[in-house]
């Protein structure tokens, strides 16, 4: 599992959770709810409420069958999310390579696919959405008429009275408001199942066995093994076999063989990464570890070396001597103090691979596993580390040190070589007497000097020194013969790999990205200039979301779709307030209670009136859903154009999680979150309006308190929003940190394992999420403190619209004075709701804004300059040259070239 799959379900199926957990109640008080609702209908109605019960049960089939269709969608739309993250994190993680090959069109065009079929997956979702809708929103509306059509048709004697109709229509409305909790519930609940299954399946993979390696004191070697066999996975395939193995206290072991033989595959299998399948393995003392590609934390270098461990200036010193760091501290404008970006990318190959050897040393430990250490620094630096750190008079020279190395002229003073080959042990022996044997690192050293000439270096000393101990072993003749053939298989490989390239290249663009490995030699990068900081404080904004940015987003959706989408929202809800308008005439009629055809000609409308509700709920909802999906393509689209045509300046001072965190919780805001607010908020401004048209309809002296009391909903809800929204985004920026430093840590998981660091990483994780805990726990608070006020406020208009229609009885019709009060009775709920679908839009909003922050960022040059084409006969011919040429990594920091004047003829081979 990779990282970007493992952020998801941290940053996504953990939400979940907590989304379910908000709403957990409900799942037995609703059903408690509709029961009682139920319960006093029938008080009202009599059996004539066991028809609208019959039309909810009638709809639970289809309930379910949407269920386990939204179950299907959601986890495709799961599945292309992990997709899309992993595929990111890879483009983030490699984005050097990348803009150098400039793949950027090609990469970019296989992550859009990913993000189509997710869009899919999510549309397909919002169909089943408002045919949820429909039904629920049908529900109330089918059982009022249900209801009421059995009562008046199954008694003459039933008259449908003002009494009747609306007690009966509050009940209704409140069954409503709790059969419209059914479907968010029920999305809540599916995804919640499908992140349960993710986490479960993760939480369940296979964890490394302890038992791989023992670390028992009874033996005389801290390093033994017997008949030995490991394995990366299950597959039944050995990687290293029979692996027979003692290395004496205090020694230095050299561990050498070809490309892919297994060197270091035996170290990690050493430190308990692989599985062992067969024979015995046992390693006693504490172990440092210097992987192959150095591991750097985003800390200061001092930081890095010292790795947890209190700080001794006295070892610090003397190891930063060694290991020939001193002349970068000058380098550096802060020193050891310096801050490193995330996988050290403003430094050196050779300046990470020292690092990580300082950071072994500074450990202290008894027992060191060095895989390859000198390879990626120059030959000078190489001996001096060797010298002065690895070899019989270094720091280390009483430790245990098994050393995996390609450079030959070491060995001769190491205790002991061990010679692998294809996964196996073949050979061990001191330098000279597996000279003697004429065996399979005589065939090694045969290979290197081949390379070497390859190299046009083989006139080096230590390999002229090599050839004169092979020729003293096996003769001058045979070692030509021997180079001739390494020559001639080498000759045949490279004729093959040349014919595969050019067949690549004729045939589709196809990349694929190959990892190079770096040498130290140039220039090295310079950090910032002006100080010591290296990554960038992440911004955040202050005071309301700005209207630029909901004109950004309604941009983003279109205007006349928004146009559109609200239209519908409007229509539904004056359908929903003349139905009830004319249900008061209805019950204010007395040739209805006397009349058939005006009580049908009453029903017939009142029923029509429930049908167009219903149909522009459902079209007002696919048509939201649609256009906002499309606005969050278009965000994410254009967010990541921006991204990848950024300098590398731009990812050098910005941490790849928190850009990483963008591109999935906050787009994943945009694809769900967003939506479902928008459309709650907009069916709740406009259900709050309508309350207030009816109320002021029939008593229009309410105007006068409904103005004091705006006025103090208005105050009330600025004052929270305020407060909510800042807690948000400080919410969001203290989550960057935890998948940055997530990241970090997956990647040097066995490097931290081998230095026994796991729980400071683990306490480490959980305190950066604590921190984030911090920033939410308020905003629940903050909820409740305005939940309590806004029932007051609730309750006083209840209570002065009661007082209102019993200070006007007599003036007023009682099927007005029912509506009024009916619609009163559910402003309290209506206003809470408003109240939140405004905070939760303008809190999430908060990642429109982030999003939208990423459009800002400096680009590079346009990939095509027309006027700046060369002519179709261009290269004529193949000349370098530089003239004064000077250049800096990025803007304020010092020149790293400075008046280069060279030219480099054609043919011509510049070492």
């Amino acid at each position: 599992m990779t990282v970007g799959e493992t952020t998801n379900l941290m940053a996504i199926d953990s939400q979940k959770f907590l989304d379910l957990t908000l709403y957990f109640n409900m799942i037995w008080s609703t059903p408690l709810q509709i029961m009682l609702c139920m319960y006093f209908l029938w008080q009202i109605l009599g059996p004539s409420s066991l028809a609208g019960f019959g039309i909810m049960v009638f709809m639970i089939p289809f309930n379910g069958a949407v269920a386990g269709k939204m179950k299907k969608y959601q986890k495709s739309q799961m599945k292309d999310k992990d997709k899309r993250v992993k595929m990111m994190d890879e483009i983030l993680n490699g984005i050097k390579v990348l803009k150098l090959y400039a793949w950027e069109s090609s990469f970019s065009y296989k992550l859009l696919r990913i993000r189509d079929g997710e869009i899919g997956a999510l549309k397909k979702a919002a169909y089943l959405n408002a045919f949820t809708t429909f039904l629920w929103t049908s529900a109330p509306f089918l059982v009022a008429v249900t209801s009421f059509s059995v009562y008046i048709f199954s008694n003459p004697n039933n008259v449908l009275d003002a009494q009747t109709a609306f007690v009966s229509i509050t009940y209704f409305n409140m069954l409503g408001t709790y059969l419209n909790i059914i479907p968010l519930l029920l999305v809540f609940f599916v995804q919640c199942q499908v992140s349960l299954k993710r986490i479960n399946k993760f939480m369940n993979s296979e964890e490394l066995d302890t038992e791989n390696v023992q670390n028992e004191e009874k033996f005389d070697f801290p390093i033994i093994a017997k008949n030995a066999s490991f394995s990366w996975d299950d597959n039944g395939t050995d990687n290293l076999t029979n692996i027979d193995l003692e290395v004496e206290n205090g020694s230095l072991v050299a561990v050498v063989g070809v490309v892919g033989s297994g060197k270091s595959s035996l170290l990690s299998a050493l430190l308990g990464e692989m599985k062992r399948t067969n024979g015995f393995t046992n390693v006693f003392g504490k172990v440092a570890y210097v992987p192959q590609q150095a591991w750097i934390q985003n800390d200061t270098v001092q930081g890095n070396i010292t790795f947890g461990k209190r700080f001794n200036k006295e070892l610090y010193d003397r190891v930063v001597e060694n290991c020939a760091l001193r002349p970068d501290f000058e380098m550096m404008p802060g020193g050891d103090q310096t801050e490193i970006g995330e996988k050290g990318i403003n430094l050196s190959g050779g300046q990470k691979q020292r690092i990580s050897v300082a950071r072994s040393v500074y450990s202290n430990r008894s027992l060191y596993l060095l895989d390859d250490p000198l390879s990626a620094v120059d030959a000078h630096v190489s001996k001096h580390i060797f010298d002065q750190v690895i070899g019989p008079k270094g720091l280390l020279k009483n430790k245990t040190r098994v050393l995996v190395t390609h450079g030959v002229s070491y060995l001769p003073v190491v205790d002991k070589i061990v010679v692998m080959k294809d996964g196996c042990i073949s050979e061990t022996g001191t330098y000279q007497e597996l000279l003697d044997k004429k065996g399979e690192f005589s065939e090694f050293l045969i290979q290197y000097i081949s390379e070497k000439q390859e190299e046009d270096l083989e006139n080096e000393p230590e390999v002229e020194e090599v050839k004169k101990d092979l020729v003293n072993r096996i003769g001058k003749s045979k070692l030509n013969r021997k180079l001739g053939k390494v020559r001639s298989e080498k000759s045949s490989e490279n004729s093959e790999i040349t014919r595969i390239t050019n067949i690549d290249n004729a045939s589709s663009s196809d990349h694929t990205l190959k990892s190079s490995s770096i040498k130290e030699g140039g220039e090295v990068k310079a950090p910032v200039k002006v100080g010591q900081n290296l990554i960038e404080t992440e911004k955040m904004e202050v005071g309301g979301v700005k209207w630029k940015i909901y004109s950004y987003y309604a941009q983003s959706v279109g205007y006349g779709a928004s146009a559109m989408a609200v239209l519908f929202y409007v229509a539904f809800q004056g359908f929903q307030v003349g139905a009830n308008i004319w249900l008061s005439r209805w019950v204010d009629d007395p040739l209805a209670s006397t009349e058939d055809s005006v009580r049908n000609m009453y029903l017939g409308v009142y029923g029509t009136l429930g049908v167009c509700q219903s149909i522009t709920i459902m079209v007002a909802t696919v048509l939201f859903a649609l256009f906002t999906l499309e606005a969050s393509k278009t965000l994410h689209n254009s967010m990541l154009m921006r991204i990848l045509r950024s300098p590398m300046s731009f990812f050098e001072t910005t941490p790849l999680g928190r850009i990483l965190n963008r591109f999935s919780k906050d787009v994943d805001t945009c694809d769900v979150v967003i939506p479902s607010n928008l459309r709650g908020l907009l069916g709740t401004v406009l259900s709050v309006i309508g309350t207030i048209v009816v109320i002021v309809y029939a008593m229009p002296i309410f105007l006068a308190i409904v103005i004091p009391i705006a006025l103090a909903y208005y105050f009330l809800q600025k004052f929270y929003v305020a407060t909510a929204r800042q807690v948000k985004r400080m919410e969001s920026i203290s989550r960057s940190p935890i998948y940055t430093h997530f990241g970090e840590t997956i990647t040097g998981g066995q490097t931290i394992r081998a230095y026994d660091r796991v729980k400071a990483f683990v306490d480490e994780n959980e305190f950066r999420i604590d921190r984030n805990q911090m920033c939410y726990y308020p905003s629940i608070c903050a909820n409740r403190w305005l939940s309590i006020r806004l029932e007051f406020i609730g309750n006083t208009i209840v209570m002065f619209a009661s007082l209102l229609a019993v200070f006007s009885r007599g003036t007023i019709d009682p099927g007005v004075v029912g509506l009024s009060l009916s619609y009163a009775l559910n402003v309290t709920g209506a206003l809470n709701q408003l109240v939140r679908m405004t905070t939760d839009v303008e809190t999430n909003m908060v990642s429109v804004e982030r999003i939208r922050e990423y459009q800002e960022i400096a680009q590079e040059a346009p990939v095509d300059v027309p006027e700046n084409d060369p002519p179709k006969e261009w290269p004529e011919n193949g000349v370098i040259k530089f003239e004064d040429y000077q250049t800096r990594y990025r803007a304020g920091l010092d020149l790293v070239l400075k008046g280069i004047d060279c030219t480099i003829m054609s043919g011509e081979k510049i070492g």
